[in-house]
């Protein structure tokens, strides 16, 4: 028993076995306090500065990775995306990039007899790395099935036609904020701005969502007849 514990800490080991410890102490913390019920994590993902501009918007709606990078390069909603986050809570996601990465960083280390040769521990890593997050991606999507809760991806260009409520002091030609209730989805938080022409709407005013500058990342409003109930 000894000598399985000391092989676990060993510097080129302890690596992979302390992702894995994490993750099982985590698990049965939640067991403990009966708080198995990892749907109710939120993942908070802040995907877009305009969609999102008060922290209180549930990440659960998952915004959509396009709203938050446009089309430049690659980005932290780009790994999100590849990891379907939103699809599945992000709590699980981590929990399987722990666990893969501890069992195929071990199984490296056992083929490529680690043990014997110390400094090959880094192309483990480099092995693991690769591994946990295709492991992870194929993970999720197998886990997705068990989440039909989770809401599908809320892009820019879906949000046009809707209706919402000028939260800020006005809308003007350059900037504002609104609150847009998504049907059978979150309430998202957007800014916003009016044509030169067209009537300043203020606060508690309804509006309706009509264009979609990508460049600047705002939405194009215009104030609506009828009001929101």
């Amino acid at each position: 028993m000894i000598e399985f514990l000391n092989y676990l800490i060993v510097s080129y080991n302890v690596w992979f076995t302390a992702p894995l410890a994490i993750v099982f102490l985590l698990a049965l913390f939640r067991l403990v306090t009966g708080a198995m019920d990892f749907g109710d994590v939120n993942t908070d993902v802040d995907m877009d500065t305009d969609l999102d501009m008060d922290a209180d918007i549930d990440a659960d709606a998952d915004v959509d990775a396009d709203i938050d990078t446009g089309t430049q390069g690659s980005s932290f909603g780009d790994v999100f995306g590849f990891l379907n986050v939103g699809r599945v809570p992000l709590m699980i996601v981590l929990m399987s990039l722990f666990v893969t990465w501890g069992i195929f960083g071990l199984i490296a280390n056992a083929l490529l007899n680690v043990p014997g040769n110390p400094h090959r521990v880094w192309i483990s890593c480099l092995l693991a790395l690769f591994c946990c997050f295709l492991g992870t991606r194929y993970i999720s999507i197998a886990l997705s099935k068990l989440f039909p809760e989770s809401e599908k991806a809320i892009r820019d260009t879906q949000l046009l036609g809707l209706k919402g409520r000028v939260i800020s002091g006005q809308v003007t030609t350059t900037f504002g904020t609104a609150r847009v209730q998504v049907p059978d989805g979150p309430e998202l938080t957007v800014s916003c701005r009016t044509e030169p022409d067209a009537a300043t709407p203020v606060k508690g005013d309804t509006v309706i969502l009509i264009n979609y500058d990508q460049t600047k990342r705002i939405f194009e409003v215009k104030k609506s007849e009828m009001d929101l109930r």
